[in-house]
């Protein structure tokens, strides 16, 4: 199964990577999120990536959203999206 993983590499001291997939639980949606070091350039990175110690991760969360929650956390990204495209006109 492909997985789909977004990089997060935009604020040096809270980068890292999210995973979102289905089928852990049933009817949920699983996102998993690993911190990496500041000091760890990610740029040409994956998380599958080998020169990613275990010690450059520094927190791994993950959490399990019914569908409903997976729509209200869809429906909050775009409001704040919204917000800050408006902030940067």
């Amino acid at each position: 199964m492909e997985r789909n993983i977004l990089k997060a590499n935009t604020v040096n001291y809270r980068k890292g990577f999210i995973e979102v997939k289905g089928e852990i639980h049933p009817g949920c949606i699983n996102i998993e999120t690993w911190d990496i070091d500041a000091n760890k350039d990610i740029t040409e990175l994956s998380l599958e990536s080998e020169s990613i110690k275990d010690e450059e991760i520094t927190a791994n969360t993950e959490i399990e959203l019914s569908i409903e929650e997976a729509k209200k956390l869809i429906s909050m990204l775009e409001k704040e999206i919204e917000k800050q495209e408006v902030k940067k006109t």
